[in-house]
């Protein structure tokens, strides 16, 4: 890449002291995955190198591997590089090879929290029960520890506390006067929650469980009087994933000296994940360290995937309890009465079933590649400790016009950043306007993307976090709940709150140059060089005026009227000299079908199945038929695949066919076509199972006379099936109950053409007068297929297309419109997604229409226009109500 002045200065500057001066040459060499990519989601997964796959792959065609569970060559072959591997885990985190710790290999570390919580000793009752404390900012599989310690008898419930970084240290500070449960201290009590426990593991005999005992462990077992000790667990991670903040690793050895006693014992599980993805952890103290450590490989080395661990101390063996048993756990078994023997080593034990030797195999690789690129594990640390300071300093740095901040950054002792030992290097955040409001996280990832910027958003299954920095209640949570959002959809902001962040992680593959292309993407696209008041005056479209504008002397006519009847699919163009009607709820036949999901129902759409673009439905209302057709070129086409379908108009799918589905968060009911030959046609296509649905409201054709079987009460048990299920959006200016049926927020969207060609020209400019649209043209010898690559006005889906103003964009001050006879409301822009990158005519994706749209059509909220809502006003238009191309179009504007 380029050298910049700001990266000179920091590599010049002793900021960069730990910085990887070569991890250009390693990243262009090992790394050509990123190539183009600016990747910043080491903590979601790093990056594997090129030196390890090819290992991997070198290995796996020169020796034969097995299931280790066999004495055969392949098999003992498969059981040495198990060995070699869980030496290898022991030795990278210093963790002694003499019988002190062993390895459980599980598929991830959510499995090895699961199997500690399952193995746990859990003491239930109302004498003595144990308690699980869990910390505040903890991963949602370490919160799921309550649920393992859950049963319906509620008088022998666990106590299971949530507490934050302050409450446990301020209870470690306080003085020992007496030995005393931390069940008796001072919690308040809106941190402690009751759950109910499992009931102890039934043959689970101490002879079949112990390790090797000393003699006076043995003595101490077998003696009646023995007070058995009641085990309590501590689990907190080592790095929150959702901040990147560190936790003392001390705290297991302060934990236990304050709050063991005769009678209880603590045990700590440490959630090493998100700290191992760059930095060392040291198990060599043996009594200082952790009871149970879980890890992640696939977040230190990006491979394999589907790996993990827990390092377990084996001293634990005889208090662990074996519940389910699988193959190659037990040294003896009784198929006709309930006895086993479990193997003797922990690995052995919990290792259910065939492990995944040969993700294990590139787990014993692993650790050689990382030496032979980096040297050792311990030179990712300041390396991205590096890059950690230099990303907060330069995100801090970006202030709006005003100069208020752009990032709300989520860090609680700025001075701290750049300390290893207090942050990793992950930085969550969100943004904020200059006017102060909140910029979705959605948009930013969106726009992101499309710069080819790889973050991650969301809660980051930490709900304490998420909870903590956003200031969200667990009242608000539910509410939110109640109101439709769920873990991973597009709603951003709820109740003037962001619903989750943005989170940017950095590994041992980043540069400085990912850092600053990060920086330059945030200053280019959401900083506010001057007051956005202005943008939001030129869109403010709510204005009256007493009489229609006639006295322009441009002629503004339609130039033309396109209805979508299939949502998301090509829009027919209704043919120059008809009239097209309108009906309540839109253009006749305008989004009244869709294609939906054949198993879970939800609507398809082109940002999923860009193919279907190239499906085209047409209405011929004298024929009463919806012809649909694809634009597959016949060269690559499904020879067997009829390229056209045949619907009747009248044909409306019975009630027993009726279903709800979702659309733009609105749930609706629609009625499902049953006919193999139209859902295997869509479904062939497309590639996706899917259904042909239709809205059943009351469409007729003016044409056929009578009514149509689309307005009879059958679609509807009780007996209206006339009515839409779905209204025009509250944030638009229209009156309550205006009907539409599949359309996202309004019956009609109306675009002009002159401001099409200024969208044109800033998709030109913004890449030095060669934007990919244009280039793509460029490079065509195609005269034809120069011009389907042309942006024009199907990108933006709009029912009417205007021609006749002299400037771009003076839609935006129109407030009432009059096409022909008819009066339309203007009811305010159309907010834009990235739907508007796909090419109408080869399903292509393109994002610099969308670019160019982010960074001059973007109003004071966020939100990116272009187009306009209506709203037909039948009493005061003059029937037949129809419309056609040619049609004069008289505006009346807001006032100066």
């Amino acid at each position: 890449m380029t050298s910049s002045p700001l990266k000179q200065q920091f590599l010049q500057s002793t900021q960069s002291l730990g910085y990887n001066t070569n991890i250009e040459t390693i990243r262009k060499e090992q790394y050509p995955q990123i190539k183009d990519a600016i990747y910043l989601d080491h903590a979601g997964a790093t990056l594997p190198s090129q030196h390890h796959l090819q290992n991997f792959s070198s290995n796996l065609a020169s020796n034969l591997y097995a299931n280790p569970h066999s004495k055969s060559p392949s098999s003992q072959a498969s059981s040495a590089r198990v060995d070699s591997a869980r030496h290898k885990v022991l030795d990278h985190f210093r963790a002694s090879v003499h019988g002190e710790w062993d390895v459980i290999f599980t598929a991830n570390a959510t499995a090895g929290i699961k199997l500690v919580g399952e193995a746990f000793p859990w003491a239930q009752g109302t004498e003595s029960k144990s308690q699980l404390t869990i910390l505040r900012e903890a991963h949602t599989s370490l919160v799921g520890l309550r649920g393992l310690a859950d049963e319906s008898s509620s008088e022998r419930a666990i106590d299971v506390r949530t507490i934050s970084q302050q409450q446990l240290e301020q209870q470690l500070k306080a003085p020992l006067v007496s030995p005393t449960p931390l069940r008796q201290s001072k919690l308040s009590k809106d941190t402690l929650t009751h759950h109910p426990s499992p009931p102890p593991s039934p043959n689970s005999s101490t002879s079949n469980l112990t390790a090797a005992l000393t003699p006076e462990e043995e003595q101490s077992t077998a003696s009646p009087s023995t007070i058995t000790p009641t085990y309590n667990l501590l689990a907190y991670p080592a790095q929150c994933n959702f901040s990147g903040r560190r936790f003392p690793l001390s705290w297991a050895s302060q934990y236990k000296q304050h709050f063991d006693t005769p009678t209880t014992k603590n045990l700590v599980l440490l959630d090493a994940a998100s700290y191992v993805m760059t930095a060392e952890l040291d198990l060599s103290d043996l009594a200082s360290a952790a009871d149970f450590v879980v890890v992640s490989f696939y977040k230190m080395f990006g491979f394999p995937t589907g790996l993990g661990a827990v390092i377990v101390k084996t001293e634990l063996a005889h208090v662990l309890r074996k519940r389910y048993f699988g193959g190659g756990t037990v040294s003896a078994i009784a198929s006709d009465e309930s006895w086993q023997v479990y193997r003797g080593s922990l690995h052995g034990r919990y290792e259910d079933g065939t492990l995944n030797y040969l993700d294990i195999v590139a787990l014993d690789l692993a650790f050689e590649s990382v030496e032979a690129l980096y040297g050792s594990y311990s030179a990712i640390s300041p390396h991205v400790t590096a890059l950690h300071r230099l990303l907060f300093e330069q995100m801090r740095a970006l202030v709006h016009y005003n100069g208020k901040p752009l990032c709300s950054l989520y860090v609680e002792d700025a001075d701290m950043v750049g300390n290893p030992e207090m942050y990793g290097p992950i930085l969550n955040f969100n943004l904020k306007r200059s006017n102060g409001q909140w910029i979705g996280y959605g948009d930013v990832e969106r726009l992101a993307s499309m710069k080819n910027i790889h973050v991650r958003t969301g809660g980051f299954c930490n709900p304490g976090s998420m909870q903590r920095w956003l200031d969200l209640s667990a009242d608000e949570v539910k509410k939110n709940l109640e109101a439709g959002h769920v873990c991973w959809d597009d709603t951003d902001i709820l109740n003037g709150k962001p619903t989750g962040s943005i989170r940017v992680s950095l590994g041992a593959m980043t540069t400085v140059d990912d850092v600053l292309a990060l920086i330059s993407f945030l200053q280019e696209y959401f900083l506010d060089a001057s007051d956005p008041d202005a943008i939001v005056q030129s869109l403010d479209l709510i204005g009256e005026s007493d009489e229609l504008d006639k006295a322009s002397d441009a002629v503004v006519h339609v130039d033309s009227v396109i209805i979508y009847p299939i949502k998301s699919c090509r829009g027919y163009k209704i043919p120059c000299g008809k009239a097209w009607p309108i009906a309540p709820h839109g253009l006749l036949y305008d989004r009244e079908w869709m294609l939906v999901d054949e198993i879970t129902g939800a609507a398809l759409t082109q940002k999923r199945f860009p193919r279907m673009c190239m499906i085209r439905a047409e209405v011929l209302l004298d024929q009463n038929l919806m012809v649909v057709e694809h634009d597959e070129p016949q060269e690559t086409a499904d020879p067997e695949h009829n390229r056209r379908l045949y619907i009747s108009l009248d044909v409306m799918p019975t009630e027993q066919a009726k279903s709800s589905s979702r659309v733009c968060g609105d749930c609706t009911s629609v009625v499902h076509y049953t006919s193999p030959e139209i859902n295997e046609w869509f479904s062939r296509f497309l590639g996706k199972p899917c259904r042909l649905a239709r809205q059943p409201v009351a469409s007729s054709n003016p044409l056929k006379g009578g009514d149509s079987p689309s307005s009879t009460s059958e679609v509807s048990e009780s007996g209206d099936g006339r009515a839409s299920s779905r209204f025009v959006k509250s944030h638009l200016n229209a009156p309550a109950g205006a009907p539409i049926l599949l359309s996202n927020e309004s019956p009609f969207l109306l675009i002009a053409d002159k401001s099409v060609e200024r969208v044109r020209d800033w998709v030109d400019e913004q890449d030095q007068g060669q934007g990919a649209v244009r280039r793509m043209a460029n490079q065509s010898q195609d005269l034809e297929a120069k011009m389907r690559h042309e942006l024009t006005s199907d990108s933006f889906r709009a029912n009417f297309v205007t021609k006749g103003q002299e400037l771009g964009f003076e839609e935006d001050a129109w407030t009432r419109i009059q096409i022909g006879e008819q009066v339309f409301d203007i009811l305010g822009p159309c907010r834009r997604c990235h739907m508007v990158t796909i090419d109408q005519m080869t399903s292509m994706k393109n994002s610099d229409v969308f670019l160019a749209l982010s960074k001059n059509r973007k109003a004071a909220s966020g939100q990116i226009f272009f187009g306009m809502h209506m709203l037909h006003r039948p009493e005061l238009s003059v029937a037949p109500f129809t419309v056609k191309v040619g049609d004069m179009i008289r505006t009346r504007r807001m006032p100066l």
